[in-house]
């Protein structure tokens, strides 16, 4: 990272790779054909240690510059373009964020607003010393605290900012064998031969050219570009297929669809509890339709990755939403009760939602494996069959607040959701999350003694998995022998899913310790600690309601 910031600091700032007299505004620019966008979308690039479209490529660079990936109505593929080819432009733009209120104030920066020009930001007094602090708290490995990970964002945001403007981020042709000998590495603009540059030339002349006629070739430049790339190294040059399918499922957002559609089952399912039957097949055939995109979205993504979506947070909470929709499909089909589809898609609801929508905390992009993670086979049984377990807990979490949350206002079970059967159906959700969670943690420390050569360390994240999986077994057993009735039960579901948060976002959200460092992030803490104290507000009303109903 310091490396990145001082190349950012040695290199006179927004030096344009191209110079182009009388550059019109980027946002009014208007195209009479399209027929480039989907060459330029799909062209081959690698970045952050994979090859990803163009179109990934810079949906990633407007999410780091402005939290979103469109901007002032444009798309981000077209933005980027324009940054590259006409730089100089984008010195008076207001387009990076900071979102940070101390930051802004210490960069003396207007406080009414949270996006600046790189103009603005480089008369800052406080940057240098900022980053050089930065600089310093990284290499004593520190954990940084919020206004320093703001500092870290906006180091990313000029660092990359400049790679874009010198061309440097720009590898869109693989090496040659000879010199993939050495690295693999793609060549940046400054290693393209005469006629690379001449060829690549091409499209930022096409791309910001005034005569009409000029603009309707950048299809054709884009293409004739790709053909002389590919000729460069056809052995590592990536199909076109695999650049068009990430495309379309960039374009697709298969988990927004599903939540969507998963939220139009719920409201279904739900009316058709309360005196709606007929509602019901409308409902499960919602259900099925979200829960076919989920699995269509996680077979693009697998495809695209390589690997189970199963490396960071995003993905392993996507899954959770589809293990819990899974399971809810499973007890459905054995049960038939309304109550168990109408669960799980109250979760999956939930859970697609905030992976959709704090891009600030949870990274949705593919990333390369961590080299302790590249094992697909240890990936696969050990961390899938934990989060599955999670996903049977989550659905008892739910079964438990349906049947807690009608005391909260009559002191009494509901009349419409059957108590005994969300007892019964937490319980056998629990069996099966404690039967997953405990094979998979097993697995986890065959694959620690495979990869750190020991089976169990005390390490934060198996000590929580392991107070987790006991925190279950002590409710299992505390119902098997008859010390909690119905309600106690459900409400130590609500409890017991407390652990589980813990293992699975408080180690790698809060603490930061350990050898999972892979899975290390920062944010969110605010919202689960509200999250909880509101699960044990819950839980005490509803048993101060349910006695003060039973006095009465």
């Amino acid at each position: 990272m310091h490396k990145l910031i001082w190349g950012f600091l040695a290199v006179t700032f927004m030096i344009p790779i191209w110079a182009f007299a009388n550059q019109p505004d980027p946002f009014m620019r208007t195209w009479s054909k399209t027929d480039w966008v989907s060459e330029i979308k799909a062209l081959p690039i690698q970045s952050a240690g994979r090859l990803k479209p163009f179109d990934t490529f810079s949906r990633e660079a407007f999410d780091l510059f402005v939290g979103k990936e469109k901007f002032r109505g444009k798309e981000s593929y077209e933005l980027v373009l324009s940054i590259l080819f006409e730089p100089q432009v984008w010195q008076e733009i207001q387009f990076i964020q900071i979102s940070h209120q101390e930051l802004r104030k210490d960069l003396a920066l207007d406080q009414t607003r949270q996006l600046y020009s790189p103009k603005e930001l480089m008369h800052a007094p406080r940057m240098m010393p900022l980053f050089q602090e930065l600089d310093a708290k990284q290499r004593a490995e520190e954990k940084l605290d919020p206004y320093f990970q703001a500092v870290l964002r906006l180091a990313n945001q000029m660092a990359f900012l400049q790679q874009l403007v010198s061309g440097g981020a720009i590898r869109v042709i693989p090496p040659n064998p000879s010199q993939a000998m050495e690295s693999d590495t793609w060549l940046s603009f400054s290693q393209f031969t005469d006629e690379q540059k001449l060829r690549f030339a091409l499209l930022p002349a096409g791309f910001t050219s005034d005569k009409q006629e000029t603009r309707e070739k950048l299809a054709e430049y884009i293409t004739k570009f790709k053909d002389l790339a590919r000729q460069n190294n056809p052995n590592l040059y990536p199909s076109d297929f695999d650049m068009k399918l990430e495309v379309h499922f960039n374009a697709l957002r298969p988990f927004r669809v599903a939540w969507i559609l998963a939220l139009v089952a719920s409201i279904f399912i739900g009316f058709s509890i309360y005196g709606r039957p007929s509602f019901y097949k409308f409902g499960m055939a919602f259900f099925l339709v979200s829960f076919f995109i989920q699995t269509y979205g996680f077979f693009l993504r697998c495809w695209i990755a390589g690997r189970p979506p199963v490396s960071n947070m995003y993905e392993s909470i996507i899954f959770v939403a589809f293990g819990s929709m899974l399971f809810g499909l499973i007890f459905e089909l054995i049960y038939k009760k309304k109550l168990i589809a109408l669960a799980s898609l109250i979760f999956a609801v939930i859970s697609l939602i905030i992976s959709d929508n704090v891009g600030s905390v949870m990274d949705d992009g593919i990333h390369p494996l961590e080299s302790v993670l590249r094992s697909n086979m240890w990936l696969t049984v050990h961390v899938l069959t934990i989060t599955l377990g999670y996903a049977a807990f989550a659905l008892s979490l739910v079964y438990g607040n349906m049947g807690l949350i009608p005391y909260l206002f009559t002191g009494k079970e509901s009349k419409h959701m059957g108590f005994r059967d969300l007892a019964f159906f937490s319980y056998r959700a629990v069996q099966v999350g404690v039967i997953l969670l405990a094979a998979g943690t097993i697995l986890g420390g065959v694959w620690a003694d495979y990869s750190w050569g020991r089976f169990w360390g005390w390490d934060p994240k198996e000590t929580w998995a392991l107070i987790a999986l006991l925190g279950y077994l002590a409710l299992i057993h505390a119902r098997f022998r008859g010390l909690v009735g119905h309600f106690g039960f459900l409400a130590g579901c609500v409890v017991a899913f407390m652990g589980v948060l813990m293992a699975w976002y408080g180690v790698n959200f809060v603490l930061g310790q350990g050898k999972h460092s892979y899975g290390f992030s920062t944010g969110g803490v605010s919202y689960v600690a509200t999250y909880c104290s509101l699960q044990l507000l819950v839980i005490a009303w509803a048993i101060y309601q349910k006695k003060k109903s039973a006095k009465s």
